[in-house]
């Protein structure tokens, strides 16, 4: 069996420190901004570098090559969102705070239009494709443990498949990202927010059912 080989971390060693915290998070948002605006093909590690206000020494030091960085930018995506823990014990409401997160901020969400910009080049780069479809599966998998633990806690009908439910809401959730680049108007994203809101609303045990919240979003 192939060894997976270990990537470099977006952060130092001193990664805990709120400094280095913030300088991760300065940096992946120039990443996600220049490949939203540029395309894969039209950035390079300098200009990413020169945009962070870092060295092109830094940040190939650290990522090695632009390859690195574009996986590991995808990668930070998916960590759970900075306010995760306001909703512990509600499993219900934690998968609407990420499934929320398919909803736009703005009309040019530098977010989704870099996730629309990786997927077209991974049809082209095995190694990219690969792991986004292994981040698709992993993201199903937890979307459907948190279906699994709203039906235990009764806040969802237990009648359902988890996940069945899971595999639809994702697909939901990554269609109307489609729909919102391709239309990217007020329109659009609050038809997305109602699409998903209802969805929820189906979910939810009969005793539990009130309207779905809309928290802030996260990837």
């Amino acid at each position: 069996m192939a060894r997976t080989k270990k990537r470099p971390s977006l952060g130092s060693e001193e990664s805990s420190r709120p400094k280095t915290l913030q300088r991760r998070k300065e940096l992946l948002g120039v990443v996600y901004e220049a490949v939203s605006e540029s395309g894969v093909d039209g950035i390079t590690m300098r200009q990413i570098a020169e945009a962070a206000g870092i060295s092109t020494g830094t940040i190939n030091y650290h990522f090695k090559n632009k390859h690195n960085l574009l996986i590991l930018a995808l990668e930070a995506a998916y960590e759970l969102p900075e306010d995760w823990k306001v909703y512990e014990g509600s499993p219900f409401s934690q998968l609407q705070q990420l499934a929320m997160g398919y909803v736009f901020r703005s009309s040019r969400d530098r977010f989704w239009r870099f996730w629309i910009n990786y997927t077209a080049h991974s049809t082209r780069d095995e190694e990219m494709r690969q792991h986004q479809n292994t981040r698709y599966e992993r993201q199903l998998r937890f979307w459907g443990e948190l279906l699994k633990k709203a039906v235990l806690s009764g806040e969802v009908n237990p009648d359902i498949d988890p996940e069945a439910e899971a595999n639809e809401l994702l697909l939901i959730a990554q269609g109307l990202v489609i729909r919102q680049i391709q239309s990217p108007t007020l329109t659009t994203r609050a038809e997305a927010r109602a699409i998903l809101t209802g969805r929820f609303e189906r979910l939810a045990a009969k005793s539990a059912r009130k309207p779905a919240r809309s928290p802030a979003t996260g990837h």
